[in-house]
């Protein structure tokens, strides 16, 4: 499993020409780390006697983004088994008209689970980036910068699952499908640039200030 390797393996399996993990695994993994740095300033802040006022406001976000995160973690394999489906897909043999319709089917349906999964990603990223504006707002403010920096990991988890959906839904030959995927697309794209853009704009004015 990608999730149980070490960082210099991972790294090393990355940049090799094996065909996973790729673009959508390094999707889950920004948003995984995106998680991870929320839930520090959530455990800086929790349990801090002069932050007593926000603890009740930042326990259920800190175990929500607990469960994102592993969400996030798990969805670093889930895609590269996604699109180990569409490798599958493409080797069927396509010597009879039987085995080229069974191939096409097969090809359809390895492009709309290698969509889906990315999908499930940027779904994931959008829930943590609702939840870094209250972490960013009422955190500890000795680390609002680690707070930036988990909207940026976020954002960028967010874009990189958005462009492996537009890679697979280029092959996806079903009009309704993709007409209705472009649409969330579009909605999570704007949507997440909001939320990280907001959360970003108080960490640089924030840093270094006192606030």
């Amino acid at each position: 499993m990608l999730r149980t390797k070490t960082i210099d393996e991972f790294l090393k399996l990355l940049a090799s020409d094996a065909p996973t993990p790729g673009g959508g695994s390094v999707a889950a993994l920004n948003g995984a780390l995106g998680c991870a740095l929320l839930q520090m300033v959530c455990d800086l802040t929790i349990g801090k006697e002069k932050f007593r006022e926000v603890w009740p406001d930042l326990e259920p976000i800190k175990t929500e983004l607990e469960r994102l995160q592993e969400e996030l973690t798990d969805s670093i394999d889930r895609d590269a088994k996604a699109y180990d489906t569409v490798t599958a897909a493409f080797k069927l043999p396509k010597a009879e008209p039987e085995e080229k319709k069974a191939r096409k089917e097969a090809i359809q349906q390895a492009y709309k689970t290698a969509a889906e999964t990315p999908k499930a990603t940027a779904r994931y990223i959008h829930e943590a980036l609702r939840m870094a504006g209250d972490v960013a707002e009422k955190g500890n403010p000795n680390v609002l910068s680690d707070a930036g920096v988990a909207a940026a990991c976020l954002y960028a988890g967010m874009q990189a699952a958005l462009m492996n959906i537009a890679i697979n839904i280029g092959g996806i030959e079903d009009e309704a499908y993709v007409h209705q995927m472009k649409i969330e697309m579009d909605f999570l794209g704007k949507e997440g640039r909001r939320l990280a853009d907001a959360v970003l704009e108080r960490a640089f004015t924030g840093v270094g200030t006192g606030e």
